[in-house]
């Protein structure tokens, strides 16, 4: 009989810090004392505030994996730079669905209201400008 292992704060910390540095959550879950995936799972449905940390420590590993698409071409030779590009390739799609900054939408915000206002002069200003059109004509 296994041990059910709990969400604490120390692992959640671990989890976390797995997760931005680039590793993904499933090799994360195989480690030794981790839970198993879909434990993990679970605590996202049942924990918003662990989904939310969870959602932006994915979007710190994007960034991580961006790096080390960058570190990995300009080291690249010959031999594996097919490799590499498809690494970034793959680098690069991630990053365009987890950060705003690296997407392929473009969201154009269009403010279309229209106000019309008329300004209805005061009874005086308007008896003296008939009476000066009058005057004149």
């Amino acid at each position: 009989m296994t041990k059910e292992i709990v969400l604490t704060t120390g692992l959640k910390h671990k989890l976390l810090k797995s997760v931005m540095s680039g590793t993904p959550l499933s090799k994360v879950c195989k480690d030794e004392g981790m839970p198993s995936l879909s434990k993990v799972y679970s605590w996202i449905a049942k924990h918003q505030d662990f989904a939310k940390d969870l959602v932006q420590a994915r979007r710190c590993g994007a960034q991580s994996y961006i790096d080390q698409a960058i570190e990995a071409l300009q080291t690249a030779d010959n031999k594996n730079i097919h490799v590499v590009r498809e690494q970034a390739s793959m680098a690069r799609w991630m990053a365009s669905k987890l950060i705003p900054i690296y997407g392929d939408k473009q969201q154009i915000v269009q403010d279309t209201r229209i106000e019309i206002t008329w300004n209805t002069p005061d009874d005086k200003t308007y008896e003296n400008e008939m009476k000066s059109v009058n005057s004149t004509g």
